[in-house]
């Protein structure tokens, strides 16, 4: 049987010897919860940094250059007759809270002359707010519109317009895959594969950089951010030179009256 503290001074040190040997279990019990505790914040880090470089990556890295059937070489999905007389091309990114205010100003009149036969009418998606943000929505977003280009039987108007209609805000994450696969769904096109693969992302990559390459006669750039709208090959601006045309400049330059 072990020995027991017998007289008071015997009792009070094994007391104070259970006390410290209880504040020194405490003591070791933070320090390792402060060590699980940092090493969870670092691995929350890395991530977080992990998913921010694969965005990163994915709107920057140089990906193969597939022409979407129905495309231009230089980006234009064009809707309406060869035949037509006069083009109206409009520059545009599907992040641009610009393009949002502004395309259905314009683009409804546009598409019932494209129905008169009386223009062709080009989107050019651009991605460069992908640049200022450092995500890669309007990677995405581009790729969605070259995807659906390609197909049969689709109101790209329609995807436009729904497009902007469900446009976050500017800068954030974007709509997810399945989000632009629905909106593609209700303008009839099927481009969840095409979209999965990334097909034309390196395609949208090579049209943003040609846009932004692009001068005029006198060598001045023609495309300097989104919208921009050109007729028939030439920069379209608003009242004295600034902003973008209203529906009445752009009839006023394609001969429209009435």
């Amino acid at each position: 049987m072990p020995d027991r503290p017998t007289t008071k001074d015997a009792r009070r040190e094994a007391a104070r010897e259970k006390a410290r040997q209880l504040r020194e279990a405490e003591a070791r019990k933070k320090r390792r919860n402060r060590v699980l505790a940092i090493s969870a914040a670092a691995v929350a880090l890395v991530l977080v940094i992990g998913v921010a470089a694969i965005v990163i990556t994915r709107a920057t890295a140089d990906k193969p250059v597939v022409q979407p059937p129905g495309v231009t070489g230089d980006g234009g999905i064009v809707l309406g007759n060869a035949s037509a007389p006069h083009t109206v091309t409009i520059f545009e990114d599907y992040q641009c809270p610009a393009c949002k205010a502004y395309e259905p100003t314009v683009v409804p009149w546009l598409d019932q002359q494209v129905q008169a036969g009386t223009i062709k009418l080009e989107f050019r998606p651009l991605i460069f707010l992908d640049r200022r943000f450092g995500g890669d929505y309007s990677l995405r977003a581009a790729n969605a519109a070259f995807c659906l280009a390609g197909q049969s039987g689709v109101d790209f108007v329609k995807f436009n317009e729904a497009m902007y209609e469900a446009q976050p805000e500017e800068g954030t994450g974007g709509l997810t895959d399945s989000k632009i696969v629905s909106i593609a769904q209700g303008a009839g096109g099927d481009i969840g594969t095409c979209i999965a693969a990334g097909t034309y992302e390196g395609f949208a990559q090579k049209v943003d950089a040609a846009a932004f390459a692009l001068t005029d006669a006198q060598g001045a750039k023609v495309v300097s951010g989104t919208p921009t709208v050109l007729v028939d090959g030439k920069l379209l601006t608003g009242d004295g030179g600034q902003g973008v045309p209203s529906q009445q400049q752009i009839a006023a330059a394609v001969g429209i009256t009435g």
